[in-house]
C-alpha cells in the first residue's frame, strides 16, 4: 500500500500520527510474536508438502520463528487459499503452493483473483516427467505416444490435480503426437507413483521427486524429462527435446500471503527466507530433492504468475474446459 503524504499531515494535524506510526512499527518490529501457520494446499506425502515441511523447520532454525504446518488438500488448491484469506491479513497464515494456482483460477476451480494473494517468494523449480513401472513394455516417449495414437482408450493416464501442469504437459504431447487422453487426477503428488505402482495407472505425468526414491531403486523408469537439457540430477534421461517433442516447462513451488499483508510484514518475512534460502541446509535440500534453486522476489514472482495466467488460459480455452 502507497501512503499518501497528504493523509499523513492531516493525521499529524489531528495528533493521531504517533500512535498510528508507533503501533505499525511495533507491530512489525515484533513479528512474528506468536506461532506462524504454513498452510500446505496438498495432503500429507508428495513434493510441496516435503518443501512445506523442510521450510517450517529451516524457519525455526535459521529465523527463530515457532511454526506449524496445516495441510488443506482439496478443490485444486482452492481449499488452502480460502483458509489463508479467511484469516487477518497479519502475515500469520501462509500459503505454500505450486504453479497449478493459475490453473484452478483460470478455471474457476479456485474462486479468487490474483490479486487476493500477494506472491512472496518462489523457492523451486521442477520439470515433468512421464514415468512408467519397471515392468512397463515402454522404453521411450516414441513407445507411449504410439500406443496412445494406436489404442487411444487402452492406456491409464494420471498425475496430480485435474487440468493442471501435468495434465498441460500431456496434452502438448497430445498434440505433437497426435492422440487424445483422459486423465486420472490425484489429490497428492506422493499419491501418484503409488497409484502407479500399485497397478491402478500405466503411465504417470509427474515430477521426478515426487516419486524420488521408487525412480532411484528402479521401480519407476523416466521415458523423458521436460528440461531444456538433460537435468544433472537425472542425466541418463533423456528430455522430450531431443526425443523430438519440444516442449521445456517446469512448475514453481512457493510461498503467498493475504493479499492486503502490509509491506512492513512482508519485509519481515523476506528477511526470513533470505535466511532460509542462504543456509546451508536449505542448500542440501534442494540437491537431495533434485530441486532448481529460482528465487523469485516478489516482483519477479507475480510477473510469473500473471504470464502463465495468461498462457495457461489459451490452453484451457483449446480444450473447452473455459470460455
Amino acid at each position: 500500500m502507497t501512503f499518501n503524504p497528504s493523509r499523513r499531515s492531516l493525521l499529524t494535524a489531528l495528533g493521531a500520527a504517533p500512535l498510528v506510526l508507533s503501533a505499525k512499527g511495533a507491530f512489525a518490529a515484533g513479528f512474528p510474536n506468536k506461532a506462524v501457520n504454513l498452510v500446505v494446499w496438498s495432503g500429507a506425502g508428495g513434493a510441496l508438502d516435503t518443501y512445506g515441511r523442510q521450510l517450517a523447520e529451516l524457519l525455526t532454525k535459521e529465523a527463530g520463528w515457532t511454526v506449524s504446518v496445516q495441510n488443506r488438500p482439496g478443490g485444486s488448491g482452492a481449499v488452502g487459499v480460502s483458509t489463508v484469506l479467511a484469516q487477518k491479513a497479519d502475515g500469520y497464515n501462509i500459503l505454500v503452493c505450486t504453479g497449478t494456482l493459475t490453473f484452478g483460477i483460470a478455471q474457476g476451480l479456485i474462486p479468487f483473483k490474483l490479486e487476493d494473494l500477494r506472491y512472496v517468494r518462489a523457492m523451486q523449480a521442477e520439470p515433468s516427467s512421464v514415468a512408467v513401472r519397471a515392468d512397463s513394455p515402454f522404453k521411450t516417449l516414441d513407445d507411449f505416444v504410439a500406443s496412445m495414437r494406436d489404442n487411444p482408450n487402452k492406456l491409464r493416464v494420471g498425475g496430480h490435480a485435474p487440468a493442471g501442469f501435468h495434465q498441460f504437459i500431456l496434452y502438448q504431447l497430445g498434440k505433437i503426437g497426435k492422440f487424445e487422453a483422459g486423465w486420472i487426477p490425484h489429490d497428492a503428488s506422493g499419491k501418484v507413483p503409488l497409484s502407479l505402482l500399485g497397478g491402478h495407472m500405466d503411465v504417470a505425468i509427474m515430477t521426478p521427486s515426487s516419486g524420488l526414491s521408487q525412480v532411484e531403486s528402479g521401480e519407476i523408469r523416466l521415458l523423458g524429462i521436460s528440461t531444456e537439457e538433460r537435468s544433472p540430477f537425472f542425466p541418463n534421461v533423456p528430455t522430450f527435446k531431443e526425443q523430438g517433442y519440444d516442449i521445456v516447462d517446469s512448475v514453481w513451488r512457493g510461498i503467498a500471503v493475504h493479499g492486503k499483508t502490509p509491506d512492513d510484514v512482508m519485509g519481515k518475512i523476506q528477511e526470513a527466507i533470505d535466511k532460509v534460502e542462504a543456509s546451508q541446509d536449505w542448500l542440501d535440500f534442494q540437491k537431495r530433492e533434485k530441486q532448481e534453486n529460482i528465487n523469485l522476489g516478489e516482483q519477479a514472482y507475480t510477473q510469473l504468475v500473471q504470464r502463465q495466467l495468461a498462457t495457461q488460459s489459451e490452453f484451457l480455452k483449446s480444450v473447452g474446459l473455459i470460455q
